[in-house]
């Protein structure tokens, strides 16, 4: 018993020692008085978390002769951050429920207090409490993950009269916000938020990376240009993707793909009723295209960058990715091969939109003073160059071109082009985007992510096998029919009971829809295959 006792007691102390031993400031920034340490939290890679250090704290040193250090915090993809700081607020408000109220903190106040349409006490509570997490900014995402900490409350506007937050930024710097700078919203996307809690600091796209051996060696002239390329039979098990739980990111940019059908499918259409049926229709389209590109999946990965890795070391054909990251790849392998790439990347032309990377300030943030400084930095063109500026030029980044897009229109002149990466890429040009209708697909942001994860990734092995069969048995009607059956989450479900059902918070709820879903579609993909294996 002795020894036993001993032995769980030191599996305890094993498991403790990274939480009980951690030290309250890390190494790095110990030296640095606290109103000099800025603790950001962001799914940004290291060198962007690198680049924007250095010059930031160079900004500082010339601007207001400061010495300045950053402690970064990166537990992951925008999920998982979500994951951490709803945690952490939990926690922080039931302490500073603790310490300044009469009455006892209820367990159910953990949840309410996150939820915008609550009218309980704790929420009330919540939204005029400077409760913190001992973090100062969120750097970095998509607009939704953002609109979602808004919603939430953990994002906060700061100060216009204390010159704090993105409120003092505003303040001090007026004709930054504006269509000739920042626009509050281009091609339907929100690129400053209405509540001004967040700003975008720069734009990220959606497209189309492919290895041009395969496509030599398989003598494809074709190569991919749009979207329903990729559910081309040619490309069986040879598309990389990324998890869309893992990444809001990753959601919007399929989500992208049934805006496009959906708008294609209602242009010319003149009445409500035809373009409520056209919308029909186009759902439908968009979720067979990106069935079909899941079914022609590799993998669904939940590391983003792996994604451009594996199609330029021929591991994969073709994959969907973040265009900075493919331009990246392709720098790297022209800069190792005399110029030459074995990848090419592409934009689809009216299938993707330029969304932001926002930036925000945390509510109870321990350092508002110098996270506005950190905002106002991003958005002043010093900040904006470090974004699009080859490395080594003067104002430029140091080790890393991170070929990134600046948000603000008026970056886009020839004198700051003849430094950039990618001086012919403007995103604020006419005709280029899709222009993002949020009435279309906005408001069911999380139910979209659900579906996809029950059609595509709990039933992959599924999918896959009767895409297979399909393929091999060149398409029986009844089979591909059956492959294709959206009844069950056509437009009006998805976006009526579905979204509601989600919106309520119930995550034992959430789980139960997702399993009954994801096992009606593994049901019908078994059938399509057995349909086609008997050529009907």
């Amino acid at each position: 018993m002795g020894r036993y006792l001993i032995l769980f007691l030191a599996l305890i102390a094993v498991i403790a020692a990274p939480v009980v031993l951690k030290p309250a400031v890390s190494a790095r920034t110990r030296d640095f008085a606290p109103q000099d340490r800025l603790v950001i939290i962001t799914p940004h890679v290291e060198a962007i978390r690198y680049e924007f250090e250095i010059a930031f704290q160079q900004w500082m040193k010339e601007k207001h002769g400061r010495s300045v250090v950053i402690d970064w915090r990166v537990p992951g993809g925008t999920s998982e951050i979500a994951k951490v700081v709803t945690s952490e607020y939990q926690a922080s408000l039931e302490n500073y429920w603790k310490h300044h109220r009469p009455d006892r903190w209820q367990d159910s106040y953990g949840r309410e207090f996150l939820e915008a349409t609550s009218k309980s006490e704790a929420r009330t509570v919540w939204l005029a409490s400077d409760a913190g997490i001992g973090i100062d900014l969120f750097f970095g995402g998509g607009s939704p993950d953002f609109s979602d900490m808004r919603k939430k409350g953990c994002l906060v506007t700061g100060d216009a009269k204390a010159g704090t937050g993105l409120a003092g930024v505003k303040a001090a710097h007026p004709d930054w916000f504006s269509d000739k700078a920042i626009p509050a919203k281009w091609a339907g996307e929100t690129y400053i938020d209405p509540d001004f809690t967040w700003v975008g600091t720069c734009l990220s796209t959606f497209g189309l990376c492919y290895n041009l051996d395969f496509h030599q060696r398989r003598h494809l002239t074709a190569l991919p240009q749009q979207w329903v390329d990729l559910t081309n039979p040619v490309y069986q098990n040879q598309v990389a993707l990324a998890d869309p739980g893992k990444s809001g990111t990753v959601v919007k940019m399929l989500e992208t793909i049934l805006q496009q059908a959906m708008q294609e499918a209602a242009r010319g259409a003149t009445t409500p009723a035809a373009k409520n049926a056209a919308w029909d229709k186009g759902w439908i389209q968009g979720l067979t295209t990106i069935q079909r590109i899941g079914a022609n999946a590799r993998y669904w990965t939940d590391s983003s960058t792996k994604i451009p890795l594996d199609v330029s070391d021929g591991e994969a054909a073709a994959g969907m990715c973040i265009d900075f990251y493919a331009r990246n790849f392709i720098d790297r392998l022209e800069q190792f091969n005399n110029g030459h790439s074995r990848m090419a990347f592409t934009l689809p032309v009216g299938g993707t939109t330029p969304s932001v990377d926002p930036i925000g300030m945390f509510r109870g943030a321990p350092n508002p003073e110098l996270a506005t400084r950190f905002i106002e930095f991003n958005l002043s063109m010093e900040g904006q160059r470090l974004w699009a500026y080859k490395k080594s030029e003067p104002g430029g980044p140091r080790q890393t071109s991170l070929r990134r897009l600046p948000v603000r229109r008026d970056y886009y002149v020839p004198a700051n082009l003849a430094h950039a990466s990618d001086p012919d890429i403007l995103p604020f040009a006419d005709g280029t985007a899709l222009v993002y209708d949020a009435s279309l697909t906005g408001s069911s942001f999380t139910a979209i992510r659900l579906v996809i994860r029950a059609m595509c990734l709990d039933t992959h092995d599924e999918l896959k096998e009767a895409w297979a069969a399909l393929i091999e048995n060149h398409f029986p009607p009844q089979a591909t029919a059956a492959l294709g059956n959206f009844d069950m989450v056509n437009r009006a479900n998805v976006t009526g009971t579905l979204t509601a059902t989600l919106r309520q918070g119930d995550k034992m709820v959430a789980a139960e829809l997702s399993r009954n879903l994801a096992q009606q579609f593994r049901q019908q993909y078994r059938h399509a295959a057995d349909l086609a294996r008997r050529g009907m």
